[in-house]
């Protein structure tokens, strides 16, 4: 384990920053309270012959606002049904997460449970802030690991530890208009379309209608997730492309197949025109203006959406389009909990975590709408769509995505930083915007990524 140094700790807070996750929410100023949870929880787990009575004050830092706060009133609630003598106190995140969780970490203050995500894992294990928690979790009768997709629970994993515990099934899905794509004579998005269906459909609602200029009044895609890695990187991966060799020293964004995955995705701005332009000010979100017939993200949004769009127009969601290599690629990553090393409550702090991913937490979870289920006994059963709000109706869409998701390239050195932040996340995203605005060709916009890339892997340590 590396030595955790104030100077360490702000090194990587600059690169991690407060990098979006794929369920990040706003940040209040922080307040530290003592809760009491009304939310009635059935725990329905193994039970033992015997519970140790677990007592003390476990500190919980969380996101204010859904679904992080929530999920956490669901676990204190759980937790104090089981042990009523146990006490929680929330605190919430303000300003830079990772530099507040290494400044307090230094100071052996950090809270006993922390907020974390997929591009936090590494870094929080290498440095010893968080815990492994697999021990605990092989030794307790009432969880079961290889019930939890795999993919989901490698995204909380380093060097076979767990590190942290995910939350929900966070797929990027397609969200679809179904009224516009019917009004252009379209048809609806299958989950056997490739993306030259996608383009040969979404060219009928382009040409709906026309301004002055002779522009589309309405476009196939949104604009909204246009640089996102978790819509950028699956048309890598479908191509079979890469953008870090194996041995982790050389940038390969100009690689020819990773050149040709780009080249086709700009090509729905550059060339077929039916892509919202960067920069077009529709007054909002095009897609639930109903300007854009297809936004593509997690099911965290859905609730905002059905709430924004009410009786607009009629939507659902379907699986991303087909690439090359015939699977459904799309990006997919969580935010979860993981407990500080040095917490004086460990135990305590585990119990609070674990029933996140038990099977009546993921029931619970998927009930309010602030998650879909990620342990596979409860998704593949549809009891857990049952009851619950609709549009979407084709809630499996969620499930089946993550069948051929990618993960975020968590590979790079520090000081280059990731998908979300730092070096690499601008070197990629300025070579897409060049690409995009008609500006640079991808070969010359992506060898130039990978130069500057290159420079900061070659020299650091």
């Amino acid at each position: 384990m590396e030595t955790l140094s104030r100077r360490k700790f702000l090194k990587l807070a600059a690169v991690a920053g407060a990098g979006a996750t794929l369920a990040a929410c706003a940040a209040p100023t922080p307040q530290v309270i003592e809760k009491v949870v009304k939310e009635t929880v059935t725990v329905k787990e193994t039970v033992v012959a015997k519970v140790a009575p677990l007592t003390g004050e476990l500190r919980a830092l969380v996101l204010k606002g859904p679904p992080v706060e929530p999920v956490g009133e669901l676990l204190a609630a759980a937790l104090t049904s089981k042990y009523p003598q146990a006490k929680i106190k929330f605190e919430y995140i303000v300003g830079d997460h990772a530099e507040g969780v290494y400044t307090k970490a230094a100071a052996g203050t950090l809270a006993d449970v922390f907020f974390s995500a997929d591009l936090w894992v590494v870094p929080f294990a290498k440095q010893g802030v968080s815990l492994d928690l697999k021990p605990l979790a092989d030794a307790d009768p009432e969880i079961d690991l290889k019930d939890i997709f795999p993919t989901m629970l490698g995204l909380g994993t380093f060097g076979g530890q767990i590190h942290m515990l995910p939350s929900a099934l966070d797929v990027v899905t397609m969200y679809y208009n179904q009224t516009l794509f019917e009004k252009a004579g379209a048809e609806l998005p299958k989950d056997t379309w490739t993306w030259d269906d996608f383009i040969a459909q979404c060219k009928k609602i382009t040409a709906l209608e026309k301004d002055k200029s002779g522009q589309p009044m309405y476009w196939g895609l949104s604009n909204a997730t246009w640089n996102w890695w978790a819509t950028v990187y699956p048309w890598v991966a479908g191509y079979g492309g890469k953008i870090l060799s194996e041995d982790r020293k050389k940038s390969t964004w100009s690689d020819p197949k990773t050149l040709q995955g780009l080249k086709t995705y700009s090509e729905m701005w550059t060339v077929h025109n039916i892509a919202q332009p960067l920069g077009l000010d529709v007054g909002g979100d095009a897609f639930q203006l109903g300007r854009a017939a297809v936004y593509c993200h997690i099911q965290g949004v859905r609730t905002g959406v059905r709430d924004n769009v009410k009786d607009k127009f009629q939507w659902d969601v379907q699986l991303m389009p087909k690439m090359p290599d015939g699977k459904h690629r799309t990006g997919m990553g969580t935010w979860g909990l993981s407990v500080y090393a040095k917490s004086k409550v460990t135990k305590l702090a585990y119990e609070f975590a674990k029933y996140m991913v038990t099977p009546a937490g993921q029931r619970l979870i998927a009930k309010k709408e602030l998650g879909v289920p990620l342990v596979k006994s409860v998704a593949n059963d549809p009891a857990w769509m049952e009851g619950l709000a609709t549009p979407p109706k084709n809630f499996m869409a969620y499930v089946k995505g993550a069948d051929d998701a990618v993960l975020p390239v968590m590979d790079y050195p520090a000081e280059c930083g990731s998908f979300y932040a730092g070096i690499v996340s601008q070197s990629y995203q300025s070579a897409l915007e060049a690409v995009l605005r008609g500006q640079k060709k991808a070969e010359d916009a992506f060898k130039e990524a990978d130069s500057t890339i290159q420079r900061c892997l070659d020299s650091a340590k």
